[in-house]
């Protein structure tokens, strides 16, 4: 019953062309080139390293791969993260 309810939701929201970032929870990611990303709507931080961010969002976890990454701007509702990007991968 759940998922047909979710179902129905995302239906709705596209049919009335509602931005899903804010009805569905779902994260919006922004780059520029290969050394910024910017994500809003996260849940959380679950790794930190100089070669890899690991940020949990509300469907998915966003794994960001590259070298000297540092964590500009955090808060409860968005990150900003610099740094060489060389990969992005929703797991």
């Amino acid at each position: 019953m759940s998922r047909r309810i979710s179902q129905i939701s995302e239906n709705v929201i596209e049919t009335f062309d509602l931005p899903k970032d804010l009805f569905l929870g779902y994260p919006c990611i922004s780059f520029t080139g290969n050394k910024e990303v910017y994500i809003s709507n996260h849940r959380g931080i679950l790794v930190y390293e100089p070669d890899e961010v690991v940020i949990l969002t509300k469907p998915f976890q966003i794994h960001v791969h590259g070298r000297n990454l540092v964590i500009e701007t955090y808060s409860k509702e968005e990150l900003l993260i610099r740094g060489y990007i060389l990969s992005m991968e929703f797991c």
